[in-house]
C-alpha cells in the first residue's frame, strides 16, 4: 500500500514540475485532506450469516492534478478509524479505499457541487502490530458534495471492496461525511 503512495506521488510530482501550484486557479496542482465522520464501516463474511457494523472518526486525503477548473485526478484516501475489542484488547482499526479518483465540479469556486468516482483497493488493518493486517482487494468509490468557501468543501463518500484474511473473503462497506480542504 506504501508502495503504490510513494509511486503515484512520485508520478503526479513529475507530471506536476512544470505547472506552477497554489496560484489561486483550480487547475494544475492539488493537495487536500479532510475529517468527519464515518457512521457506516461495514464488514461481512462470505459464508456467514450477519455482519459487524461499527462507526468512528472518517479521514480523507487527496493529491494530484486538475487538468482545468472543473476536472480532477487524483491520488484518493478514504477510510474511517474505530476500536474494537478483540480477545481481550481493545484494538484500532483501520478500514478504507485508496486509489485513483476523478473529481468534477460543476460550478465556480466557493460555490459549486461536485462528484467524485474512484477505483482501486480496498483494505482494512490493525494499527497494533500484534495483528495481521487483512490481503487488500478491488474497491469502488462514490461520492459527491458541495465546495461551500473557496478551498473548503463537504463531501459524502461510499465506498465499498473486498479483502481476504485468515481464508475468509471479507466484503466491506462504509460511509464518510467529511469537512475538507483543498489547496490549488
Amino acid at each position: 500500500m506504501r508502495r503504490v503512495f510513494v509511486l503515484c506521488l512520485v508520478i503526479f510530482a513529475t507530471v506536476v514540475s512544470s505547472v506552477s501550484g497554489f496560484d489561486g486557479n483550480r487547475k494544475g496542482f492539488v493537495l487536500g485532506g479532510g475529517l468527519g465522520f464515518g457512521p457506516v464501516a461495514k464488514i461481512a463474511a462470505d459464508g456467514y450469516e450477519g455482519e459487524a457494523e461499527n462507526s468512528g472518526i472518517a479521514s480523507n486525503f487527496l493529491i494530484g492534478y486538475a487538468w482545468d477548473e472543473k476536472n480532477m485526478i487524483v491520488y484518493y484516501r478514504d477510510a474511517i478509524f474505530y476500536e474494537k475489542e478483540f480477545l481481550g484488547d481493545d484494538i484500532t482499526l483501520v478500514q478504507g479505499f485508496s486509489g485513483a479518483g476523478y473529481l468534477h465540479y460543476f460550478g465556480n469556486q466557493g460555490k459549486s457541487a461536485f462528484i467524485v468516482a474512484g477505483l482501486g483497493m480496498q483494505d482494512w488493518q490493525a494499527l497494533d502490530e500484534d495483528y495481521d493486517d487483512a490481503d487488500p482487494g478491488a474497491g469502488l468509490l462514490i461520492g459527491g458534495g458541495y465546495e461551500f468557501a473557496r478551498h473548503w468543501q463537504f463531501g459524502m463518500n461510499l465506498s465499498f471492496g473486498n479483502t481476504e484474511q485468515l481464508g475468509f473473503d471479507l466484503k466491506h462497506t462504509q460511509l464518510t461525511f467529511c469537512i475538507s480542504t483543498v489547496a490549488f
